[in-house]
């Protein structure tokens, strides 16, 4: 009994953690996208998201965070341009907002890091014509409710990547 409340309680804990994102299709990505046979992935932000601390951590994983999920999915994906003649999609990560908290700082000081945000923004163009495919917005913001259990931008970045990653 003893075992089964501890396994519960954990359970509980670790599904607090977890980033729950909000995804908006703002434009659904009605093409047939089996015909592609890679993505090319980017992700930029506006200056003043640059400059924020912690963006180039979430650029980076973002990135690699977005890329494993397509292969998980068995699309392959590159930064760099497309092999000779390969149709390519073109996988536009925007990150739209941001306050950056670690995990070692949500476990070291709880609450007092700050609430975890991210937003990102995917527009899916064909690479060849530029035409505009989709666009589909996710984002996460921790609470102070959820105390030292609420997400950090790492997690947000998990579960915005493979939301995202979904689409395709």
């Amino acid at each position: 009994m003893l075992k089964a409340t501890a396994l519960m309680a954990l359970a509980i804990l670790l599904a607090g953690c977890a980033a729950a994102p909000t995804v908006t299709e703002q434009q659904r990505i009605g093409a047939n996208l089996a015909e592609y046979q890679t993505v090319l992935v980017s992700v930029e932000a506006a200056d003043e998201i640059r400059q924020r601390n912690g963006y180039d951590v979430t650029a980076k994983e973002l990135v690699q965070q977005f890329m494993d999920n397509l292969a998980a999915r068995g699309k392959s994906a590159t930064t760099g341009a497309p092999s000779g003649g390969a149709k390519a999609l073109e996988a536009r990560l925007t990150i739209t907002d941001l306050n950056y908290v670690s995990g070692a700082a949500r476990a070291a000081t709880g609450i007092f890091a700050g609430r975890a945000k991210l937003g990102v923004t995917l527009t899916v163009k064909d690479h060849a014509s530029g035409t505009v495919l989709g666009v589909v917005s996710a984002s996460d913001a921790s609470s102070h409710a959820q105390g030292v259990f609420s997400p950090s931008t790492g997690r947000q970045i998990d579960a915005i990547a493979k939301e995202l990653a979904s689409k395709l």
